[in-house]
C-alpha cells in the first residue's frame, strides 16, 4: 500500500488477487482500476470527483437537474460555468467512462475532466549563486546578449532540476592535461579529487604514492587543465564558477609540458590507461595533433579494452577527445591541398605571416573505436565554431567560443567562463574544442549519475541520440585578402563533401549525422531524460506492477 494523498491509497495486488480485493474494497470505500497513460506509462490517479465546465451560465435548479441525472453531488461552484462533483455509487460508472460520456454526449458540458491525484516532486534543489554563473551561458538559457542563442545552451540547468542534484559524487571524472590547481576555490570540497597524479619522466607519481607532493600538480602558467577541470566539476558553492557536474569528483592526471605543448609517449599513455583503467567513469583529453595522430597498437588495444569493461563499476569508460581548432578534416583524403594551422609564427619579437601548411591525408586512428567520441565546437550563436576540425569521425559538439582560424575575420562568439589557476581564479575567455570536450565529459557524468547501470557504450548512444540538431547552418566567409597575403585561394575548407552541416542518414541506430556537429549538439536535459526512462523501464521488468487500487 502507498498514499498518494491525504485522503487516497495505492494498492498493488497479485493478478489472482485483483477480482477478490475490487469486491472487498468496493464494499468500504470508493475503488477503482488504477490508469497509465498510454505516452510514458505515467501513472493517472483519479479520484471520485470530476470538473465540469457548461457552454453557458445555467440556473441553479438547471445544475441541480444535471447533478441528479447523473447521480452526482455538487461540491464547488468555482465560476458560473465551472463546477466540482462528486460521483457517487448512483452514478453507475467509473469516473474516467463518465468524462467520456459527459464530453461526448452531454449537449451542456462544455468538457469534462477528472480531478485527478497529483503526485508532484519539490524542486527542492537551488541553482547556483556562483559569481559567474549568470554569464555560464553554455550551462543555461538565462542569459541576454545578441550573440547567445538559446539553440547553443547544454541546458545542464534543467537536467539538475530533473535529476533534483549536481550529479552524485560517486562518478568519478578523470582529465588528462597539462595539471591541475587542486587547492583552487572551486574544487575545495572534501575529496572532490578521488585520486591525482603527475607524470615525472616516464614515472607516474599518484596521489597514494608516499613521494606524492600535491604541489606538483600545477605549474604558474600552465591553466589549460584546471580550465578543464572547472568546466566539468567546479562546484555549486557560491563563489566563482560551476561546471556541467558540480557534485562528480575529478581525477586529474598531468603530463609533462612546456609551452603549448605536451610531452605525451605511447609507453606514458599507456602507463596512464593502466593506473586509470579502474577508477574513473569518464575520461576527458583536451589535446591532439593534426594532420594525424597514430598511436602505437598496443595503446589502441589498451582503450578498446577499457571501453568495453574497464572503469569503476566495471561498465566501461567513456573516452573523449577534442576534435581540434585547425579548421580541417580529422579523417579524409583529398587532392587537395587542406590548411591545417593558423599560418602565423611568432619571431624576431613579433607575429609573422609564414603561410599556411597544408596536407591531403588526415587520419586519427583512434576515431571509430567504439567507447570513443571526438568532440567538435559550437560557437554561442549556435553556428559551427570557425576552428572547429571537421568531417569524419566528429561525434558531437558541445557549446564553446568562436574565432577566426587565421584572425582576418570578426566572427561572433562568446568565451566561456570557468576556473583558471591565476590569482583571479576566473577565466572568462576560455575554449576552442578544449572547452567543448570536459563540457560533454561532464554532463557524461550526469547521465551515469542518473543510471549508473549503463554501460560506457549506452551512454554514448544516449549522448548521441539525445543531440540536438536545432543548430545554425551559416558557415563563413571565405578569409578576405591582406597586404601581407594577396591571394588567400588556400582557404578551402570545410572541403566537399564536408562543406555542409546538414544532417544526413548515414545509417547508424543513434540518428542522423553532421560533417560539423556530428550527431548533433549535447543536450544535458534530454541526455539525462532518456537514462532516467531507460532505469524505470528496468526497475518495471525487474519488479511486475500487475495492478492498483485507488481509494479517494
Amino acid at each position: 500500500m502507498e498514499k498518494v494523498s491525504s485522503a487516497s491509497t495505492k494498492v498493488k495486488v497479485d493478478k489472482g488477487e485483483l477480482d477478490r480485493m475490487m469486491m472487498m474494497n468496493r464494499e468500504k470505500a470508493p475503488t477503482h482500476h488504477a490508469y497509465y497513460s498510454e505516452d510514458g506509462n505515467n501513472e493517472f490517479l483519479i479520484t471520485d470527483r470530476i470538473l465540469v465546465s457548461f457552454k453557458k451560465e445555467l440556473k441553479d435548479e438547471k445544475v441541480d437537474a444535471f447533478a441528479g441525472k447523473y447521480g452526482l453531488l455538487k461540491l464547488e461552484k468555482y465560476t458560473d460555468k465551472d463546477y466540482l462533483f462528486l460521483v457517487t455509487e448512483h452514478t453507475g460508472i467509473n469516473p474516467v467512462k463518465l468524462v467520456v460520456k459527459l464530453t461526448e454526449d452531454e449537449p451542456l458540458v462544455a468538457y469534462a475532466e477528472n480531478d485527478l491525484t497529483q503526485r508532484m516532486k519539490k524542486y527542492s534543489l537551488t541553482l547556483p549563486a556562483d559569481t559567474v554563473y549568470n554569464n555560464q551561458w553554455h550551462l543555461h538559457k538565462n542569459f541576454v546578449n545578441i550573440d547567445f542563442d538559446q539553440r547553443s545552451s547544454s541546458r545542464c540547468d534543467e537536467a539538475w532540476i530533473l535529476l533534483d542534484n549536481f550529479g552524485v559524487s560517486d562518478v568519478v571524472i578523470g582529465v588528462t592535461d597539462d595539471g591541475c590547481k587542486l587547492d583552487h576555490g572551486d574544487f575545495d570540497s572534501v575529496n572532490k579529487f578521488a585520486t591525482w597524479g603527475y607524470m615525472s619522466g616516464s614515472q607516474l607519481i599518484t596521489k597514494s604514492d608516499i613521494n606524492a607532493n600535491p604541489n606538483k600538480m600545477y605549474t604558474a602558467g600552465a591553466n589549460h587543465g584546471t580550465s578543464c577541470n572547472g568546466v566539468i566539476a567546479a562546484e555549486a558553492d557560491g563563489i566563482l564558477t560551476v561546471g556541467a557536474a558540480p557534485n562528480c569528483k575529478l581525477s586529474p592526471i598531468k603530463w609533462e609540458s612546456d609551452g603549448p605543448s605536451l610531452f605525451i609517449s605511447d609507453s606514458k599513455f599507456l602507463t596512464v590507461l593502466n593506473y586509470i583503467g579502474d577508477k574513473v567513469d569518464v575520461l576527458s583529453n583536451s589535446w591532439g595533433s593534426s594532420p594525424t595522430s597514430f598511436w602505437s597498437t598496443v595503446v589502441v588495444n589498451k582503450i578498446t579494452q577499457l571501453a568495453q569493461n574497464g572503469g569503476r563499476r566495471g561498465k566501461g569508460i567513456v573516452f573523449l577527445f577534442a576534435a581540434g581548432n585547425e579548421n580541417c578534416p580529422i579523417s579524409h583524403d583529398s587532392n587537395l591541398n587542406i590548411p591545417y594551422d593558423d599560418g602565423w609564427s611568432f619571431f624576431s619579437n613579433s607575429w609573422h605571416w609564414v603561410g599556411v601548411k597544408t596536407s591531403r591525408h588526415f587520419a586519427h586512428n583512434l576515431v571509430g573505436i567504439p567507447g570513443v567520441m571526438h568532440v567538435a565546437a559550437l560557437a554561442s550563436n549556435a553556428q559551427r565554431s570557425h576552428y572547429s576540425n571537421y568531417g569524419t569521425g566528429i561525434d558531437i559538439s558541445a557549446p564553446s567560443s568562436n574565432m577566426h582560424s587565421y584572425s582576418r575575420l570578426t566572427v561572433r562568439g562568446l568565451g566561456i567562463c570557468t576556473t583558471t589557476g591565476e590569482s583571479t581564479g576566473i577565466d572568462l575567455e576560455f575554449g576552442g574544442t578544449s572547452s567543448a570536450t570536459p563540457l560533454v565529459a561532464g554532463i557524461a557524468g550526469l547521465v551515469i549519475s542518473s543510471n549508473p547501470n549503463l554501460t560506457a557504450m549506452e551512454v554514448i548512444s544516449i549522448l548521441k541520440q539525445t543531440a540536438s540538431k536545432d543548430l545554425n547552418m551559416q558557415g563563413y566567409s571565405r578569409t578576405p585578402s591582406a597586404n601581407f597575403d594577396t591571394n588567400t585561394s588556400w582557404d578551402i575548407s570545410p572541403v566537399t563533401p564536408h562543406n555542409t552541416g546538414a544532417f544526413k542518414n548515414i545509417g547508424s541506430p543513434d540518428g542522423t549525422w553532421s560533417s560539423w556537429f556530428g550527431y548533433g549538439k549535447v543536450d544535458a536535459f534530454e541526455a539525462v531524460k532518456k537514462a532516467k526512462s531507460m532505469l524505470a523501464v528496468n526497475n518495471t521488468n525487474s519488479v511486475k506492477i500487475i495492478s492498483a487500487l485507488v481509494n479517494p
